[in-house]
């Protein structure tokens, strides 16, 4: 089973996205691009970004139109501010990456990415970033704003709404780097 390992920041719609990319093999890679089947998503993430990691459950049931199994890894706290920080992060992500996983390390705090792409090329896995235009992200703050409480209150499909679906930018760019 291929598994995509993401960090989770403040907005749920780059890990969509990179899901998104991945399964249809739209995405940028020193090889030929294919479309990739993952079996599983693990988001590791901090305690002040639950709500986003309610959001992005909803984007999953709502708009990827797949099954798709979502566990999350939550951070004892909510930035790497000590050295034993670091070393804990690169433990948790070293503990759930195997060879052949992808690693998206575009969300959340940059010392909790660094620490979860040392583990990751440790164990064999792929790196994979999703961008998009910062103007773009500008607005698709303002729809998550706007969404965010009618989503994570999302549990059936029959409870999804249109707008949801609008945290995915259709101008993201995934690259599998390694």
């Amino acid at each position: 089973m291929i598994r995509l390992i993401a960090t989770l920041g403040k907005s749920p719609g780059g890990v969509a996205e990179t899901i998104r990319n991945l399964s249809e093999g739209n995405y940028l890679s020193p090889y030929q691009p294919k479309a990739i089947n993952l079996g599983e998503v693990i988001v590791v993430r901090t305690r002040e970004v639950e709500e986003t990691f309610k959001v992005l459950k909803s984007i999953v049931l709502c708009c990827l139109g797949r099954e798709l199994k979502l566990k999350e890894v939550v951070l004892p706290f909510n930035d790497v501010e000590e050295i034993e920080h670091f070393r804990l992060v690169r433990e948790k992500v070293r503990d759930i990456v195997r060879v052949g996983d992808y690693l998206d390390f575009s969300g959340g705090r940059k010392a909790i990415s660094s620490a979860a792409v040392i583990a990751a090329r440790e164990n064999g896995a792929h790196l994979v970033t999703t961008i998009i235009p910062q103007k773009v992200q500008r607005e698709i703050e303002e729809i998550y704003e706007e969404v965010k409480e009618r989503a994570i209150k999302i549990y059936e499909s029959y409870h999804c709404f249109e707008d949801l679906c609008k945290l995915i930018s259709p101008y993201s760019r995934t690259l599998v780097l390694i």
